[in-house]
């Protein structure tokens, strides 16, 4: 099998969103310890993470909430301390070796920019916003081939931390799906016997490079 792209998710795959969490804590004025573990509940349930923000305040609406949290001036932007650190290094091993690389994840169009002012190195940088799909969806995955120009599902790799929303999505797409087992969502849906185990898995994207070019090929 001969891998020729890469797609990457986004939140947790390629972004710590830690700090954004613990600024929605800081903003709602709840513990982040606690905020964290209604987080944690929310994804155990296979609920939508914005569920965490009901609990906090029964029946508020999201997009009022974030226009509130602008007013104080603490508007979420990605930074390039955001970034895992083994990020970089990975697209970067990747597009050397002349493999497509991708991002693509369900994320406003603001993130979709402030990748690419960061310069991560990637081919394509997409969001769902800016394609107006979401994963799971399956026409999401069908617009990551279309962005291809032609190369074949089962030559295009999806990496993602979400048992869910992108291994087995990607994997009914006809992907080769990656589990990146780091954040919440990965350490919860693995364990929550919700899921078949996945065919591949890492710890660390350090690891992809070698996984593609060793046991898939490229």
């Amino acid at each position: 099998m001969m891998i020729k792209a890469v797609f990457f998710d986004v939140g947790e795959t390629l972004i710590n969103e830690s700090r954004d969490w613990n600024e929605w804590a800081d903003h709602l004025e709840v513990p982040r310890r606690v905020f964290h573990a209604l987080l944690g509940a929310v994804i155990a349930r296979g609920q939508h993470h914005r569920r965490v923000f009901d609990l906090v305040r029964p029946g508020v609406d999201f997009d009022a909430l974030c226009r509130e949290r602008e007013a104080t001036g603490s508007t979420y932007t990605v930074t390039a301390e955001d970034l895992y650190p083994d990020v970089v290094p990975c697209l970067k091993r990747l597009r050397e070796t002349g493999v497509l690389v991708g991002i693509a994840g369900n994320q406003p169009v603001a993130t979709e920019r402030a990748l690419r002012a960061l310069g991560v190195p990637a081919d394509i940088v997409a969001s769902s916003a800016s394609w107006g799909v979401d994963k799971p969806d399956a026409r999401f995955f069908e617009r990551i081939v279309a962005e291809t120009n032609g190369i074949e599902p089962s030559r295009i790799a999806y990496v993602g931390d979400r048992l869910d929303n992108d291994v087995e999505p990607a994997r009914r797409a006809g992907m080769v799906p990656v589990f990146l087992r780091r954040g919440p969502w990965a350490i919860i849906q693995s364990g929550s016997g919700r899921f078949a185990s996945p065919v591949h898995a890492i710890d660390s994207l350090s690891a992809l490079p070698a996984l593609l070019s060793g046991s898939l090929g490229t």
